[in-house]
């Protein structure tokens, strides 16, 4: 009988070990703060539970197509919003600051169970000094916005728009929507290069810049690098600096949940006029 009650005791005793053990790992999931040396910093999400990542900078996340159903992405003011929708393997995201094109790279993951906090500070190289507070942070995103051309501004705001919650859309002065005048399909205009559809969804100016968004959607059977260079315009764009990004780096093949990737063209003027008329079908449009 003694032996049983101990037997019961020290299985207790390991059950509770064990439970603070587990405990404790899914507190130390990810650390509430971490410094960029070099080494991808692993994040650990909790699904269904926002984590802020405060770099205090203005960065530009280049998020896989694959992971768009599982994990909403959005930057704002020196800082990464991340909210997993459902338990994903680690896969890497890569960051860039605006300022002076630093870049670096996280593993991102979601796990169920874990604790993840809810803001976790990012010290980069050149940042510790700032502190990465948000009076600072707000002073830099300020400071970087003075550096940045209007195309990036407005490609920044294009993406926010899309894809960011509301809270996460950050104001850009003189900005205003402006009108395509585009076909339904401008694939063979501009993306001859790809089997894909190409649908003009919006389009906002700034001064004399205008960014057209363009919904992508993939035809082919295998998945496709997404690069801004063969993406093809006018003759007139090598002269006058158009520019060309992709929300994703890829796009996934037809029929999968990544079919789908958003071009953001921007362009001295409307987009209409640095097409190649040769290819510009006649069935109207916005």
């Amino acid at each position: 009988m003694m032996r049983t009650l101990m037997k019961r005791r020290g299985g207790l005793w390991l059950t509770l070990l064990l439970s603070l053990m587990t405990h404790l790992h899914a507190q130390a999931s990810t650390p509430r703060a971490m410094e960029w040396q070099g080494v991808p910093l692993q994040v650990v999400l909790t699904p269904g539970q926002e984590t802020i990542l405060t770099l205090g900078n203005d960065v530009r996340v280049a998020q896989p197509a694959h992971l768009t159903p599982y994990l909403s992405v959005a930057s704002l003011a020196g800082r990464i919003y991340l909210t997993a929708n459902e338990p994903f393997d680690s896969t890497r995201l890569q960051v860039m600051r605006l300022s002076d094109g630093l870049r670096l790279m996280l593993d991102v993951s979601a796990k169920a169970g874990v604790v993840t906090p809810p803001q976790v500070e990012i010290v980069l190289p050149g940042g510790k000094e700032e502190g990465n507070n948000l009076s600072s942070a707000a002073n830099e995103s300020h400071r970087s916005k003075l550096k940045m051309a209007p195309q990036a501004l407005l490609v920044r705001y294009a993406m926010q728009n899309l894809y960011s919650p509301s809270h996460a859309i950050e104001p850009l002065s003189g900005v205003v929507r402006a009108p395509m005048g585009l076909p339904r399909d401008i694939s063979l205009s501009a993306f001859s290069q790809w089997r894909v559809s190409a649908r003009p969804i919006a389009a906002w100016q700034l001064g004399e810049q205008v960014v057209t968004a363009v919904s992508l959607t993939n035809k082919a059977s295998k998945r496709e690098t997404l690069d801004p260079r063969r993406v093809t315009l006018s003759p007139r764009c090598f002269a006058l600096r158009c520019a060309v990004s992709f929300s994703h780096p890829e796009i996934g093949n037809a029929g999968s949940p990544t079919a789908q990737a958003t071009a953001f063209i921007v362009t001295p003027g409307p987009l209409a006029g640095y097409l190649l008329p040769s290819h510009l079908p006649n069935h109207g449009g916005e």
